[in-house]
Order: C-alpha cells, then sequence, then structure tokens
C-alpha cells in the first residue's frame, strides 16, 4: 500500500523554458511552472513547504539546472521531485535525449542540457533521497526510458533510492504537445487536474502506477501523445498527493471502523477487564462472534454503541462487548496481570503526520489526516502508539499541536 511521500524530508525541483532564441516559444511551459508548483505546496494535495519547491524559469546554462538538482538531492531525505517543461531534442548521431534551454539550437547539441547529466545529478553518489520521480514534459521525452535511469540494474546499487520513478509526457518518436488557447501543455494539464481534483474510484494517496494510468486514459481519450513511465524497485508505489476526489470517510484509513469519538464525545476510553470470559460480536451482525475476552487481561473500551461497548484488544479493533456487567475498569484498582498505566485518548493532527514503525522508526507505518480522530493507546518515550492504517498501531513522533478530543 503507498503511503504519502513526508513533504517535509521532500523536495520538488520545478525546470521550464518558455523562451527561445532559435526555437518556437511556449508561452504554456510558463503556466505549467506555476500551476504544478501551486498544487505540490497545497496542503489538501501534498503539501510541500514553500522553500523545500525550486522553480527554475529561463535557465540560462545547464550548471544553473543542475547545481540545484544535486543540492536538493543531497538534502533530501525523502522523496526528490524533478520536473522539466520545454523542448526536447534528440541527437542525430547517438539518440540521446537533450533538453533545450533559452540559447539552444537544433543542429549545436552542445547548447542544450543533455539528459544523462540531469539524470547523474538526481543520483548523485552524496544523494540522501530514497525516492525520486522525474517527470518530463517534452518531445522526444520518451527516449530517456532508453537510458540507464529505467533499465539498469546499476542504478539500485549506485543510488541509496528505494525506488525510482520516470514519467514521460511522449514516446521516444513522438513530439509532445502544447496544444493553442490552452492554459497549460497537454500533459501537464491532465497532471495538475489529476493532483488538484483527484482520481475518482481510486486509492487515496494516489501512487505513481495510479496517476501514470489515469493520464494515459485521459490523453488516449483525447487523441493526445500517449505517456511513457518506468519504475525501479518500488517506484510505482510512490506517492506525492492525496486522492481529493475521495470522501473524508473514505479517505481515513480503516474508513468503516472505529475511527472517531462517539456521538454524544463524552465517552473516554478506557481500559477493562472481564470478571468471567465474555463473547465479543460483529459491529456488523451481533450473532456473528468474532473473539473472546478472558479474565486478568485489559482491554481496551473504545467506543460506545449503545450499551454495548467497541473493544479493542492487542490494538486491534476487535467487535462489540454486549455484556458488560461486572466489568472492571482500571482505575477501580482490580489486581489484574498489568494495569495499564496509560489513559487512552482521541487526538487529531493539526497537518498530515507519518506514523512509524514501533520496531524502526525509519519504516512508515501509515498517515494520519487533518480532520480525523485517532486513538492513542500507549505511549513511549515522547512518541505516541496511535491506532492507524488498517487498524495497526504505529509511533506518532511530532504531537506538537495535537488536539485531544
Amino acid at each position: 500500500m503507498a503511503v504519502l511521500s513526508d513533504p517535509a524530508g521532500s523536495e520538488a525541483v520545478l525546470v521550464g523554458v518558455h523562451d527561445y532564441t532559435h526555437l518556437a516559444d511556449l508561452p504554456a511551459v510558463a503556466r505549467n511552472l506555476q500551476g504544478l508548483r501551486r498544487a505540490l505546496t497545497d496542503p489538501a494535495v501534498w503539501g510541500l513547504p514553500a522553500e523545500a519547491c525550486t522553480v527554475i524559469s529561463q535557465p540560462g546554462s545547464a550548471g544553473q539546472v543542475l547545481d540545484p538538482i544535486r543540492d536538493r538531492a543531497r538534502r533530501t531525505t525523502d522523496t526528490l521531485l524533478v520536473y522539466y517543461s520545454g523542448h526536447g531534442l534528440t541527437d542525430p548521431y547517438t539518440d540521446e535525449l537533450y533538453l533545450a534551454l533559452p540559447d539552444s539550437d537544433r543542429e549545436r547539441e552542445y547548447t542544450s542540457l543533455r539528459y544523462e547529466y540531469l539524470r547523474r545529478a538526481v543520483l548523485d553518489v552524496r544523494a540522501r533521497a530514497r525516492r525520486t520521480v522525474v517527470v518530463l514534459d517534452c518531445c522526444y521525452s520518451g527516449r530517456a526510458l532508453l537510458g540507464r535511469m529505467s533499465a539498469s540494474a546499476q542504478i539500485a546499487d549506485q543510488a541509496i533510492v528505494e525506488g525510482t520513478c520516470l514519467l514521460t509526457a511522449s514516446a521516444e518518436t513522438r513530439p509532445a504537445l502544447s496544444p493553442p488557447g490552452e492554459t497549460y501543455t497537454a500533459f501537464t494539464g491532465e497532471l495538475i487536474a489529476a493532483l488538484t481534483e483527484g482520481i475518482p474510484n481510486e486509492p487515496d494517496p494516489i501512487d505513481m502506477d495510479t496517476l501514470y494510468r489515469h493520464l494515459h486514459t485521459r490523453l488516449a481519450g483525447r487523441s493526445r501523445p500517449l505517456p511513457q513511465q518506468r519504475n525501479r524497485n518500488t517506484g510505482g508505489l510512490i506517492a506525492i498527493a492525496r486522492n481529493r476526489a475521495v470522501t473524508p470517510r473514505d479517505s481515513a484509513p480503516g474508513a468503516g471502523r472505529v475511527r472517531s469519538p462517539s456521538s454524544d464525545t463524552d465517552f473516554a476510553p478506557f481500559w477493562f477487564a472481564v470478571p468471567v470470559p465474555r463473547r465479543l460480536v460483529s459491529r456488523d451482525d451481533a450473532s456473528t462472534p468474532v473473539g473472546e475476552l478472558l479474565p486478568g487481561t485489559w482491554y481496551l473500551a473504545a467506543e460506545q454503541e449503545g450499551d454495548a461497548l467497541v473493544v479493542f484488544r492487542e490494538g486491534q479493533c476487535e467487535g462489540l462487548l454486549l455484556r458488560t456487567d461486572r466489568i472492571q475498569r482500571a482505575d477501580d484498582g482490580l489486581n489484574a496481570t498489568v494495569v495499564p498505566d496509560f489513559a487512552p485518548f482521541w487526538l487529531a493532527v493539526p497537518v498530515p503526520r507519518r506514523l512509524v514503525s514501533r520496531d524502526d522508526a525509519s519504516i512508515p507505518a501509515g498517515e494520519l489526516l487533518p480532520g480525523t480522530w485517532y486513538l492513542a493507546v500507549g505511549q513511549e518515550g515522547d512518541a505516541l502508539v496511535v491506532v492507524g492504517e488498517g487498524d495497526r498501531k504505529g509511533l506518532l513522533m511530532d504531537t506538537a499541536g495535537i488536539q485531544r478530543g
């Protein structure tokens, strides 16, 4: 399952050339940069900090593109996104892809940026980015797929990344398209729409595989050049956008299960023990048993439905306890095996926050989103143990500004 790349540890470099000395101008490219930057920094889409989204318009030299990319690759700890929009040129002798700069000339390939150099900057030996996405909106951009970024096994060995995704606006033998009168180029227009509007009937967040399929379908339906994509390792699972077409209820991790305080909001989660074995039943069908509670063990009552309790066992949402007579709350002084010393509570986050594995804090375990209540069931150091995606527990390391329910 895809997990949204952490915007706090990610960077984007957006490069565009719209005004040329020897080639046709592409006015829509300037708008591409503006529209894509707005989308990536929108908290409802990805929430990339403004300072982490670098826009390079009309670069005067290859160094003005490569140096910032290399710098961002070295300081990014999560996902690096590199985007280029402009003319794409090919070397008549080697078929290599070159990215046009303002003074580029078709007959002088050295006046353009060789794509291979951009690839090397992204995968610099000192790069820290765990994931890399390169998006090319230019003619013949599919030629980049023929290079080592997508085809060589050396990429995984040479670059410290979990995954690499290369998405291009056209095949290696096809030009891209900038339709007259349209705000954006054909490819980037669909890309921005997918990011800002979401993709109906698809998961949240949107991973690169889902994004590619959507763009391919949309552009094919309009008889426009078809995008291409290649992934290395888990590149297709990289996610840089929430799916805004998904309703808040559907997008909540484990939607349909316990995820919000009870309707009267007076219910406070508590630990309890049962005096004799008690049966748990399904929340959907009270005639269906789903487990059993045993004396001498503490369980978590997370919510109330009528006279029944919604019970968690070992951090998992188990079901309804219909018989609540004679149960003993942890604060009643019952001498059970272990008396929990943490009082569970509901919480909401002010901005998207990542959950990490309890075994390895470098491994993401899910994401908490604003506007949804989650259950804190324990504490480890300064971190909270929170029931998150799929009713699995993870650690919330950043607890600043959380709201208690």
